[in-house]
């Protein structure tokens, strides 16, 4: 497998510390009490950390339990066009919370069986993102991606493109994994003509613009980190990250994927996606449909989800994607 660039977004984290004694850190508490007077329990809310540029996390502390949630590599930050590997991302979070007298997040280890399983002394891990920035070329062909990737599925989740068509999402609403690809100049533009993105730099969205960058993102909730062994700090690696990114992303799979004009396919497999690509019914035997979507598949088009005309052009355009590291000149003054 080739290494990708690609990095964490966001993390929710948390670990218990049996010896207690920890400074007591929250928001404000929540006190719940029923209908005789008693106290049925108690929360601790997560204090928000203000960070400059207007970044923010939340931390957490009752004494015993520490838990830090939020997207480090924005923090302190004027932007995160390029952000942290997960490893990281755990040290920069160990030293932000070490200086409120915390201990860092470690990665423990399993012992005893109880009635319940297994314990584990490390931290627990309830939702990463993981993203990687690819170049299009322009913004032209960043905004042509992303209305072809509408039209194709992840596993069962089908895309669904946003009204102002930046933003096609896979799964929105899933406890498992919500995906999402969307076009970063818009997002950084809609940022900066908001009163607390005036630190948004126009170098960087210049860059964003000229290259075409889409970012591919997916949220790894609880469900998914636990039923595939990636809820504990202990069992997670880059390259485990790396692999279940590499399993789910689209971008690259078609990296290698020239969109042309299709004139070598054969008469019948170009009707076929004219036909498509038009609205038109489709004519075809069950054995036919499935053997020209498997063929159609191939150059990024599923022929079972119906087409919007009004999203394609007549003239379809080769876009060649590439996987974005961050460039010298932002290492130096953004990173």
């Amino acid at each position: 497998m080739s290494k990708i660039p690609f990095f964490v977004d966001y993390l929710t984290i948390r670990q218990s510390h049996v010896s207690g004694g920890l400074p007591i850190i929250n928001g404000g508490r929540v006190v719940r009490v029923d209908a005789d007077g008693e106290i049925e329990y108690v929360l601790d809310t997560r204090q928000g950390l203000e960070g400059s540029f207007d970044s923010r996390v939340e931390l957490r502390c009752d004494g015993h339990t520490v838990e830090f949630s939020g997207n480090i590599s924005r923090y302190g930050r004027q932007d995160n066009l390029f952000g942290y590997s997960f490893t990281e991302t755990i040290q920069k979070i160990n030293q932000l919370i070490e200086s409120f007298g915390l201990p860092p997040f470690t990665a423990g280890e399993f012992f005893g069986y109880t009635d319940s399983g297994w314990t584990y002394s490390g931290a627990r891990i309830s939702r990463i993102d993981i993203t990687c920035n690819y170049a299009t070329g322009s913004m032209l062909d960043s905004e042509a991606l992303l209305r072809n990737m509408a039209g194709h599925h992840i596993g069962r989740q089908k895309g669904s493109l946003s009204v102002n068509g930046a933003t096609v999402e896979y799964g929105r609403g899933s406890k498992y994994v919500y995906g999402k690809l969307y076009c970063k100049t818009t997002e950084l533009k809609r940022h900066k003509s908001r009163k607390s993105g005036q630190h948004v730099s126009e170098e960087v969205i210049n860059y964003c613009q000229q290259v075409g960058v889409v970012r591919e993102e997916f949220t790894l909730k609880s469900r998914f980190l636990t039923q595939n062994g990636l809820a504990y700090l202990g069992a997670i690696t880059d390259e485990k990250l790396a692999e279940v990114y590499m399993n789910r992303s689209q971008l690259q799979r078609l990296e290698q994927v020239s969109y042309d004009n299709f004139s070598h396919l054969s008469p019948r497999l170009r009707a076929t996606y004219v036909s498509w690509k038009y609205g038109y019914p489709l004519e075809l035997s069950k054995s036919a449909f499935y053997r020209h979507r498997s063929e159609l598949l191939k150059y990024g088009i599923d022929i079972s989800i119906p087409n919007n005309v009004h999203t394609l052009p007549i003239r379809v355009k080769t876009i060649e994607l590439s996987a974005l590291n961050a460039p010298d000149w932002y290492q130096q003054k953004y990173a």
